[in-house]
């Protein structure tokens, strides 16, 4: 019998292959087509604006194929985790 965890290890294991495949099969891009935006990205949620230090901003959060939300830092994150990284060596 295979536990939830297995059946999504597995399932996560089939899913990278397919993400992967489909990468290879982009590696010579020169123009970004939606038929390649369709094979990476599974879906993008919009959220509402928000004033942050007097601009207007949107969180977008892009859901890639067999890969999921990946979260990207922003500028001021970076640099903290410099900052972060220079204190500890």
């Amino acid at each position: 019998m295979i536990t939830n965890k297995k059946k999504s290890e597995k399932t996560t294991k089939v899913d990278l292959r397919v993400f992967l495949e489909t990468i290879r099969k982009c590696t010579d891009i020169k123009e970004l087509t939606p038929e390649i935006v369709n094979r990476l990205i599974r879906r993008i949620e919009v959220h509402k604006s928000a004033k942050v230090d007097g601009r207007k901003r949107v969180q977008l959060d892009v859901y890639f194929t067999a890969v999921g939300l990946i979260n990207i830092p922003d500028e001021k994150q970076i640099l903290e985790m410099i900052e972060e990284i220079r204190r500890s060596a």
